[in-house]
């Protein structure tokens, strides 16, 4: 599957979700990043990094990407981007597919994108329709 994302640096945050290694992440990551999952607020990047080691020794050989991407802001020090977050993997040797929606925001710091804020949410059912 070749995906083509907005941007370099939102590109390069996919691709290092995707080597399953932390360390790739965090050189992408604000020094004060923070992140919400499912309604749990994670300020100390050991806690982060905990959460994805915990899904990738979970969700064998998992695949990450990006789809229905927004940028909803866009200047030179700040982006902020909307998307469906999508990924597949083996659990306990079966495959499992899910989704959810996210919202990133990207700052420059000394002249390069750094990520210092993801909020993401697993999908749930739209009770309007």
């Amino acid at each position: 599957m070749i995906i083509e994302y907005p941007t370099k640096h939102f590109e390069k945050y996919m691709d290092s979700i995707n080597t399953r290694d932390f360390s790739q992440v965090a050189k992408l990551l604000c020094k004060n990043a923070t992140f919400c999952y499912s309604g749990q607020k994670k300020t100390d990047l050991e806690k982060v990094k905990a959460f994805h080691e915990n899904f990738w020794d979970v969700v064998k050989d998992s695949k990450w990407w990006a789809t229905d991407i927004a940028i909803v802001l866009d200047s030179e020090k700040c982006q902020v981007y909307t998307y469906q977050y999508n990924y597949s993997g083996k659990v306990d040797g079966e495959l499992v597919e899910g989704n959810g929606r996210s919202t990133d925001v990207f700052v420059k710091n000394n002249g390069q994108w750094e990520l210092l804020h993801e909020h993401s949410s697993s999908e749930a059912p739209n009770h309007d329709d």
